[in-house]
């Protein structure tokens, strides 16, 4: 892999994750940053290596592509936790690491004695627990998944089409997830910097719904200052009226998103050579439309400005219409499928893309570097996702001095892979 970081953000912590769906994201943005991050697996491989897709579509712990994009960097250590010589194994690990990453069920860990309170001898670890409700409440107990937690959130009521007819909808890539992962992020960073003047860990309960709740928008705050409910739009904000849609057919068979802010004299102007030029302009060289505040009413409460970019937009190619519009102060943009990135010229003029090879397939896999530009950071991936139980041996011997005589006998006895 090339232009690997040595260093980054997070270099030097030691990081033990519980793997599961839900927190694993966390896990891969801490071992981008330069963490060393012990993924703890089943012995026959959490769920994330079992949802797929997968290599050639068969089924194989070790070839999820899912699990190989949210894993990157990460060692694998497979442990039975229901058996108490794996648990003694991961207290002894937990002894030792920074930062703990755990997502089962409240009251779990408490009864295999590896809740907080029974790390209390490492007073250095910071233990981040991430839950679909939180560590109480009445709801703590509920069971959901990534789409269910974005409609009880609030936030698919405010996604998907123009249409009331049409059932609301949620975005795909685990979206609750990843937020409720960016989240224990952010509060694992500032205990991390408390820990520089205290020596001392904390204990983290982030709730995913809680996430989601607070990620609606203007949903809520426009509720709450006006008591109007906000629409969903096709391609658009959600907002207190339903308004046309704004994605619109183009004439190559692909689609543009036109989404105007007040258009300025200038960009106006230059709007309306460019639909004399197509033969689409209508009645927008009336000279009242010279008026920014009589376009924009216009454009807000009328039809006649988006029905003339519609008829623009049909009669263009989306290429040639996403940069034309950018040319003049448009921020349209053209809707592209997401395999169409890797060979766009700004990617590669920003070194966005790591090639990362997989044995398994024989090949490298492009991934992105990075969410933010900068070099202190250190952020990008620092390897494939690893096979099950790849580093168990590793961290057994390295990390908690077993022998292979140990390690033979954990095994026998179903423990350990």
């Amino acid at each position: 892999m090339s232009g690997v970081y040595e260093g980054g953000v997070y270099a030097g912590l030691m990081v033990v994750e519980l793997a599961d769906r839900r927190n694993q994201w966390a896990g891969k943005l801490l071992s981008d940053g330069g963490a060393r991050v012990i993924q703890i697996e089943p012995i026959e491989g959490g769920a994330a290596r079992w949802c797929g897709p997968f290599v050639k579509d068969k089924p194989h712990a070790d070839n999820c592509l899912d699990y190989w994009f949210n894993n990157t960097g990460k060692q694998s250590l497979a442990l039975d936790i229901t058996r108490k010589p794996a648990q003694d194994l991961l207290r002894r690990l937990l002894a030792q690491a920074d930062i703990f990453l755990e997502s089962t069920p409240p009251g779990t860990l408490a009864t295999l004695n590896l809740d907080h309170a029974s790390m209390s001898g490492n007073k250095r670890l910071i233990y981040a627990s991430l839950t679909d409700f939180g560590q109480d409440g009445p709801w703590r107990d509920f069971a959901m998944n990534d789409s269910a937690h974005l409609a009880l959130g609030g936030t698919m009521a405010s996604s998907g089409y123009s249409d009331p007819a049409v059932t609301p909808i949620a975005g795909k890539g685990d979206q609750a997830w990843h937020m409720g992962c960016a989240m224990l992020l952010h509060a694992i960073t500032v205990a991390l910097y408390d820990r520089m003047s205290t020596g001392l860990g904390q204990y983290i309960d982030v709730g995913i719904h809680d996430v989601c709740a607070i990620s609606t928008e203007a949903a809520v705050p426009h509720w709450m200052y006006f008591g109007e409910t906000m629409y969903r739009q096709t391609g658009m904000h959600a907002n207190a009226k339903r308004l046309p849609p704004l994605e619109l057919p183009t004439r190559d068979g692909k689609f543009v998103m036109a989404i105007n802010q007040a258009m300025n004299n200038r960009t106006w102007n230059a709007l309306l050579d460019w639909m004399d030029e197509m033969g689409v302009t209508g009645e927008l060289r009336d000279p009242k439309f010279q008026e920014e505040a009589v376009r924009t009413a216009e454009y807000r409460q009328g039809n006649l400005i988006r029905d003339a970019i519609a008829r623009l937009i049909a009669a263009s190619d989306a290429d040639a219409c996403f940069r034309r519009a950018q040319s003049i102060g448009l921020s349209w943009a053209m809707i592209r499928a997401a395999e169409e990135n890797y060979d766009l010229q700004h990617y590669k003029q920003r070194d966005y893309w790591r090639d990362i090879e997989y044995p398994q397939i024989g090949r490298a896999i492009p991934y992105p570097r990075r969410p933010v530009a900068c070099d202190e950071l250190g952020i990008e991936p620092r390897g494939r996702a690893p096979n099950l139980g790849e580093h168990t041996r590793q961290v057994l011997t390295k990390d908690l001095g077993l022998n292979e005589q140990a390690i033979e006998a954990l095994t026998a006895a179903g423990a350990i892979k």
